[in-house]
């Protein structure tokens, strides 16, 4: 005999608080294991997917990189404090800092190095009159003479241990050594400063026109090396950050005889020069090539498989790898 269980109202209202207190308590928990660092929960990733958000795919995750450590770290004016009357090297912003340190970060974790480099404050003065005297003279020299406009001896071993750039600034500098245009660039020397293997900091000096990276003499020791170092990387790069030098690196390794393949989505083969790769001594050693009807104007993702063969001196002989040209 079945017994009928009656509620009254009140009762009702307990049963009911207790059910709300208890879906409550599940959905913190719920939010809390969407936030913990771990993949549990049934996620299909750390803290997204199954009962979380979605996950970012590698492709999502490139380009949200790209919108907030690329173009999050645009520099529109330094701050810089110094001037050429009276030779005042100046300083730059705690703004600037951030933003400087930012986007080197950004790019060594586009091609796989380690994102966690810093800045060596203890040499911002020496750099500050190293970006000076370049402003003053209006040219770049690693050995500035001691005729030169606002010339100091710190400012001058400054310049021989950095790279240097005129007619940009702090974080528009150091996407100019990652360009590394002009004819004297062929070994893309400051960009692979910029993406040595081993670096563990950077210094600079800026003013509003100049700028002095300082590569040599700074902590290096980092042991988070990818098995190379491609620009533009294995994987997905913004198209605004293509550009027509291509290089790749492996620490050690002797491209002498090394030669450069690409190939189009169709499979057919990319022209292009080789113009670089035995000029060592510039970070690690490296070949660079300049292929020819790169597309980077594109709605769609265009893809290039890029094989490098011939190598000595490093875990593998050849190496293929697909740079994908995306919009961001």
């Amino acid at each position: 005999m079945m017994k009928n269980n009656f509620f009254t109202p009140s009762a009702i209202a307990v049963l009911c608080a207790v059910f709300l207190l208890t879906a409550c308590q599940k959905g913190a928990q719920h939010e809390g294991d969407c936030q913990d660092g771990i993949q549990n929960q049934g996620e299909t990733g750390v803290d997204c997917g199954g009962p979380c958000a979605p996950c970012m795919t590698k492709r999502d995750s490139v380009i949200a990189d790209y919108h907030a450590h690329y173009m999050g770290s645009e520099v529109a004016d330094p701050g810089w404090t110094g001037k050429v009357d009276g030779c005042v090297a100046g300083t730059a912003s705690q703004s600037t800092h951030d933003k400087v340190i930012m986007r080197l970060n950004y790019f060594r974790r586009l091609v796989g190095l380690n994102d966690n480099t810093t800045l060596d404050a203890s040499k911002f003065a020496q750099y500050q009159e190293t970006a000076l005297m370049m402003k003053a003279n209006n040219t770049l020299n690693h050995n500035p003479p001691n005729t030169w406009a606002c010339w100091t001896s710190l400012g001058a071993s400054g310049a021989g241990t950095s790279n240097l750039a005129s007619g940009t600034h702090s974080t528009g500098s150091i996407t100019a050594f990652m360009r590394d245009a002009g004819g004297s660039n062929t070994a893309v020397g400051h960009r692979r400063w910029i993406l040595h293997s081993k670096k563990m900091e950077f210094s600079y000096g800026t003013t509003n026109s100049t700028m002095a990276l300082g590569v040599i003499g700074v902590a290096n020791g980092n042991i988070q090396v990818p098995p190379f170092i491609a620009y533009p990387p294995d994987g997905y790069t913004p198209r605004t950050l293509v550009f027509p030098r291509w290089s790749f690196s492996v620490p050690g390794a002797n491209f002498a005889n090394a030669a450069v393949q690409m190939k189009n989505e169709s499979g057919g083969d990319i022209t292009l020069t080789v113009v670089s790769k035995t000029d060592n001594g510039y970070g690690d050693n490296t070949i660079v090539w300049e292929p020819q009807g790169i597309i980077t104007n594109s709605e769609n993702d265009v893809s290039y498989t890029v094989t490098v063969s011939g190598i000595t001196g490093a875990p593998q002989t050849s190496y293929t790898y697909t740079a994908t040209v995306i919009k961001p």
